[in-house]
């Protein structure tokens, strides 16, 4: 499933990379309607699940809901054991053994061509790059959908937001109490000055979702550009932008699957370099070790 990449990112790059929000994740074949509340097989392969997933994230009705249900809950019971056989551990004293990132193939213009504000945009998905993470998290589920429900990220992160604001289509308490299992709402943040290119502003649509199983709960998460980012300068485009997060229980611990699919250009550096590549997947990384960070001294808590 790609390439592992357990490096530090460098100061130019972290500019770029570290600006992810926290909301977002492979054959091609798609994966059919829900027929008569008939649940489909998950597929093997973190490739495969990740798009299986992607497919099933808005709430289906009546008889498909079920259905849909048990696929979400068999398709996280298959990712538990490719987990497992990553041999992922949480060792306080060597944390990069609780990660693995790679690659992921193209996601496909179907698969996100009626979202909302994605329009034609969708056609050039092909231009973009894939990437995943596999994480191990001292946070709990409960922590994370903390984050979720709130504008902390501009505190964990200091030195990447200028602006950030998340703007909820409902009672986000709800959401967060576990009164409700579906939320909408929109994020519009701004990146600080890099040491290369110019700042920009952006505008998400998200959308979170809790799913209990006897298992554990199940938090699925997805996030995109509503439309093109606006850079103060020029030289660089980011006009796609895909993320999705399932977090699950592993034997007691938390799992943290995160999935993206990115088109960008930051002046001569374009998201199919190998330094793109290498260095966003660093930094997931740093991103994720400064939200345990913030789980360990109890800023997530409530």
């Amino acid at each position: 499933m790609g390439v592992r990449y357990n490096g530090t990112m460098s100061p130019i790059m972290k500019s770029f990379q570290r600006h992810l929000p926290i909301a977002l994740t492979g054959l091609t074949l798609l994966a059919g309607p829900l027929a008569s509340g008939c649940a489909a097989e998950a597929p093997e392969g973190i490739d495969n699940l990740a798009r299986f997933m992607w497919d099933r994230f808005d709430p289906a009705e009546g008889l498909d809901a079920g259905a849909q249900e048990t696929e979400i809950r068999e398709a996280v019971d298959k990712m538990r054991a490719e987990y497992r056989d990553l041999d992922l551990v949480l060792d306080e004293g060597d944390r990069g053994k609780a990660f693995f990132t790679g690659t992921l193939p193209d996601l496909e213009e179907e698969r996100i061509a009626d979202l909302e504000g994605v329009g034609d945009r969708a056609k050039d998905i092909e231009l973009g790059q894939g990437f995943v993470l596999a994480n191990l998290t001292n946070c709990s589920i409960q922590q994370q959908v903390n984050l979720l429900m709130s504008n902390r990220s501009i505190e964990i992160h200091p030195d990447v937001y200028e602006s950030y604001d998340k703007d909820f289509d409902s009672d986000e308490s709800a959401f967060r109490d576990g009164d409700t299992n579906f939320i909408t709402y929109k994020t519009a943040y701004k990146i600080q000055t890099p040491p290369v290119g110019s700042p920009y502003s952006a505008k998400l649509n998200a959308a979170a979702r809790r799913i209990n199983t006897d298992d554990g709960e199940i938090v699925i998460t997805r996030v995109y550009l509503s439309e093109a980012a606006k850079f103060d300068g020029e030289g660089s485009s980011f006009d796609l932008d895909f993320q999705m997060e399932v977090y699950f229980d592993l034997d007691g611990e938390t799992g943290h699957f995160y999935t993206m699919w990115r088109r960008m250009v930051l002046g001569p550096v374009d998201n199919s370099s190998e330094l793109f590549i290498s260095q966003t997947l660093g930094g997931f990384q740093d991103w994720e070790l400064e939200v345990d960070d913030a789980c360990a001294a109890g800023i997530l808590d409530d």
